[in-house]
């Protein structure tokens, strides 16, 4: 089973995605995009959040979902310090001593001791190297299309201030200013997630864990991407730039093989999802669900209903 879903979300002075400190100044990160006016196609620089720093945020909340079912968790990812597998001194803490030349045990070992490293994927760069792809993906959060031009990135003046009066110490500047570089705009972003990768050997095809703890692991896996959209725990600099805006729109596409929503930057990506899904249907002979926010649903009620059905399928 695979699941697809489109985010809007409106975010107002954020700084969700900083790259780069030149001094005192933050900057945001910032991409090339396509956009068309007056029938011309051009290029402008708007803020973006990268795939990176959403996947980061989604596997900080898998490795709270994943205990709270009492799956295991590997020491380094539970500090959410993803380091994963990807030499001896890291796989050492999980297998001991190292199989050698056996990248199935390596790979069966990992998958066992860490839910992060099954869903999320690693990459065991010594001999014999092992690669597991990640059972997610993430795009990069990127403006509206018809309204990136709209997408602005602004510093924003602070100060610091030293301590006066009689513990001032001497030489050291009463007030240091910084600017940080906010973001505005309504971004889209895609999550794909294929629930028949978890628990099973990239290598073998074949099931490392029980039946109980994959469904248990894929249960995780998606009330982690539930909680991180009804929260909004994702980005930097929540603590004083905690962005002013809402999770707009979601759109859930779940198909018995791999798909893809229309990207959320397109106005009418739940239209064109929706048909290619009727195709998909028609030519495959295949089961699909699509679940939106339009009309009165909350994100969290699409959600909601997207665990639900997947638990009624008994895949979860």
């Amino acid at each position: 089973m695979f699941i697809s879903i489109g985010v809007r979300f409106e975010a107002n002075v954020e700084a969700l995605n900083m790259v780069e400190t030149a001094g005192n100044y933050s900057k945001h990160r910032r991409v090339p995009y396509i956009i068309e006016e007056d029938g011309k196609l051009k290029t402008i620089y708007v803020p973006a959040i990268s795939g990176e720093s959403l996947g980061h945020a989604y596997q900080e909340l898998l490795v709270k979902e994943s205990k709270a079912l009492n799956l295991p968790v590997c020491e380094d990812c539970e500090k959410f310090e993803f380091f994963k597998s990807m030499n001896k001194n890291y796989l050492k803490k999980k297998i001991n001593p190292v199989p050698k030349d056996d990248k199935k045990k390596i790979e069966e070992a990992i998958i066992k001791s860490c839910v992060i490293e099954d869903v999320g994927g690693f990459l065991y760069a010594e001999k014999p190297p092992v690669k597991r792809t990640s059972a997610f993906q993430f795009s990069y959060a990127l403006p509206i299309k018809s309204i990136a031009v709209y997408a602005t990135t602004e510093p924003q003046l602070h100060a610091r201030h030293a301590q006066t009066g009689e513990g001032k110490k001497e030489g050291v500047a009463e007030q240091m200013i910084y600017y940080v570089e906010t973001g505005t705009a309504v971004y889209g972003f895609t999550f794909n997630i294929d629930l028949d990768a978890i628990g099973i050997s990239s290598l073998t095809n074949k099931a490392v864990v029980d039946e109980d703890g994959i469904k248990k692991r894929r249960e995780a896996s998606l009330k982690a991407i539930f909680r991180m959209l009804s929260s909004q725990q994702f980005g930097a600099k929540l603590s004083r730039f905690f962005p002013v805006g809402n999770i707009m729109e979601v759109a859930i596409a779940i198909t018995e093989h791999p798909f893809s929503v229309t990207s959320p930057i397109y106005d009418n990506y739940m239209e064109k999802t929706e048909k290619r899904l009727k195709v998909i249907a028609d030519t495959f002979r295949e089961e699909i669900k699509f679940m939106t926010t339009d009309g009165e649903k909350t994100p969290e009620e699409c959600l909601a209903e997207m665990i639900n059905y997947v638990k009624d399928k008994n895949i979860i």
